[in-house]
């Protein structure tokens, strides 16, 4: 007679090989999400640092676009135009932060972005 697998051996195999394969799926999709959601951070940090300009100080508590703080570097292209003006931010800025005696007279104020990915920046003013 010959020895083979009989059906439950079969059949406990293939759940363990699927139990495994769900497993892998579920990582490779968790990996898939955290590299979107890091994407999307470095493309707002990037696009954040158009709003570090010093014209920022100017716009408490205000929803702005880039287009409107970069006045002096509007491109001629209407492609360029329009991307500035779709770039908004909510800006928050903090009052002076208190640092105790230093030795140099120094202003430094957070400058907060609000969008989907929120940011904090700080200006130095001496």
């Amino acid at each position: 007679m010959r020895r083979g697998f009989t059906i439950i051996e079969v059949l406990v195999s293939v759940a363990l090989i699927s139990i495994v394969v769900v497993g892998i799926v579920k990582i490779g999709s968790q990996n898939q999400q955290i590299a979107h959601y890091i994407s999307g951070r470095v493309k707002s940090e990037l696009a954040n640092t158009l709003f570090l300009v010093p014209a920022v100080m100017r716009y408490d508590k205000e929803e702005k676009s880039a287009y409107v703080l970069l006045d002096r570097l509007h491109g001629d292209k209407d492609a360029t135009r329009q991307a500035l003006k779709s770039l908004r931010r909510k800006i928050h800025i903090s009052d002076p932060l208190k640092l105790g005696k230093l030795p140099i007279p120094v202003e430094i104020r957070a400058v907060m972005l609000k969008s989907e990915y929120s940011g904090r920046y700080y200006r130095i003013k001496f």
